[in-house]
């Protein structure tokens, strides 16, 4: 390597996308310096990421210094499956609230990314290094140094490869990346709506301008399309034959969309054909090496969740780096993140080759069949109504990675809360991303012992808590399920529960 000195930091992450950006802020937010490596000099412009789920929405809008979810991300009002003449045969109206949030949105990507990275600056932690890429790296049992394409080294604790599916820190560190690749090519439209064109109708025939997304039965084209006020996306499996460059070409690309809306009416931002994956690294750590997101896993994207289990690995991971960093815990810290992660990745690209294998199919039976049985569902007074108006079940750790004590890996509510008879505020934003310990009728210090610096006290009906430690009353009542009185709550900074003391 080059013998030039380095630049040293805590932590390098390779990859500012969404998440490497996320996980920049998360440590930034922990006081951890850190140095991105990014070979983009501003995020992507155009859409990319269509979905993304609660876990990851909660997250970012506790976020310091990101700007409202209005600002990135469109509620979804409905989802389910519309005929080939895009008449609904079953929709879902998602009015459900989880944590106090939409349990799904549509991303606008680009705009997500900017507010990540202005966040991650923020933090004061945070140097970004934009226009470079990793070219190599050496480790030892004390750091890893890292070699650039302008022949800068960075030397650092800890280096994190963000840097999807061809990463290059993957590679480096002599990790394999086992799967499969599929070789079924889509075609995917991005088209905004022209100013003065009106209002797009929903998916099914909505007007309201709420986001929708469907699966087309369609077995000539099977299809996905999305509508918000402003923009429509589609998505279209090509057939034998058919050649993905000619495909994507203005001609085609009109005569597509001309079946769903006038083709005056609408901008072709992008029209891009992809192939997918399922893939995952046969290891998530090698020495002072982590990888997240796409370097770590990819998976198909019928189950909407790629961009989220990415960010969910963000989340995982920064409290485990920081912990490390700061001394709460050793190294063997960050070997429970990748046993924590792998068994949510691998359901969920299980799931999505399941829905995959349905969307992809072209038996006119089959799709006869699935017509038939959406009918019937149909026609259940309410059914669709019933079945977005309540929250889907929070995913919870399983024992072997979420330990012993009781009430270990679920998940912690975000009620309504007062702080010292304040103005009610959730939760989530009195915790931010820290340790959290809340006392049931008590002061946590009288009854946990080891409580990290930095971590957040609250004592839940106790006025009188001494100085350090925040008297809270739940306004939803939610916290009471958590723990009896005299006992402490401990909640992880990614809002996992450790435990009940």
């Amino acid at each position: 390597m080059d013998n030039s000195d380095p630049k040293r930091t805590t932590v390098v992450v390779a990859g500012m996308g969404p998440v490497g950006a996320m996980l920049a802020v998360l440590l930034g937010s922990r006081g951890v310096p850190v140095i991105v490596v990014e070979p983009q000099d501003r995020p992507y412009p155009k859409p990319r990421a269509a979905v993304l789920e609660i876990e990851s929405i909660r997250m970012l809008t506790a976020l310091p210094g990101l700007p409202p979810l209005e600002e990135w991300a469109t509620p979804l009002a409905r989802n389910g499956v519309v005929d080939r003449d895009h008449r609904p045969l079953l929709m879902v109206e998602q009015t459900a609230r989880a944590y106090g949030l939409p349990q799904i949105v549509r991303l606008d990507q680009p705009a997500l990314e900017a507010a990540l990275r202005a966040a991650a600056v923020a933090t004061g932690c945070v140097e970004v290094l934009a226009g470079r890429s990793v070219r190599g790296l050496e480790q030892n049992d004390e750091e890893v140094s890292v070699l650039l394409d302008d022949g800068t080294r960075v030397t650092a604790q800890w280096l994190v490869g963000c840097d999807g599916t061809g990463s290059a820190v993957r590679a480096a560190a002599g990790i394999g990346f086992p799967g499969r690749t599929f070789a079924q090519p889509w075609l995917v439209v991005d088209a905004p709506v022209r100013d003065g064109a009106g209002a797009v109708p929903g998916v099914g025939g909505a007007t309201d301008g709420g986001a929708s997304i469907a699966f087309v039965l369609d077995p000539d084209r099977p299809a996905v399309a999305m509508s918000q006020r402003d923009r429509w996306r589609w998505e279209w499996m090509l057939l034998p034959g058919e050649d993905p460059q000619a495909m994507a070409a203005a001609e085609p690309v009109r005569a597509l969309v001309g079946d769903w809306v006038k083709p005056g009416d609408v901008d072709i931002e992008r029209a891009t054909v992809f192939t997918f994956y399922a893939r995952m690294a046969d290891r998530w750590r090698a020495g002072r090496v982590l990888l997240a997101g796409d370097a770590a896993h990819a998976m198909p994207p019928f189950a909407g969740l790629g961009l989220g289990l990415g960010m969910r690995d963000a989340i995982a991971l920064a409290w485990r780096l920081a912990d490390v960093v700061n001394g709460v815990s050793g190294p063997d810290l960050l070997d429970g993140y990748a046993s924590e992660r792998r068994p949510d990745v691998e359901s969920s690209t299980k799931l999505a080759l399941r829905i995959g294998r349905l969307v992809q199919s072209r038996s006119r039976t089959a799709m006869g069949l699935s017509r038939a049985v959406l009918r019937v569902l149909a026609s259940v007074p309410g059914l669709g109504a019933r079945a977005g108006g309540k929250p889907l079940p929070a995913r919870r750790l399983p024992r072997a990675v979420a330990g012993p004590l009781p009430q270990a890996g679920r998940v912690l509510p975000n009620p309504w809360i007062s702080v010292r008879g304040g103005p009610r505020v959730r939760l989530d934003e009195v915790i931010g991303y820290r340790w959290a310990y809340i006392g049931h009728g008590c002061d946590p210090r009288d009854v946990a012992a080891g409580i990290p610096d930095g971590a957040v006290l609250l004592a839940l009906d106790h006025p009188d808590a001494a100085p350090g430690c925040l008297p809270i009353e739940d306004l939803d009542g939610l916290l009471a399920g958590t723990g009896r009185p005299g006992r402490v709550t401990v909640a992880r900074p990614d809002r996992f529960l450790r435990g009940v003391l």
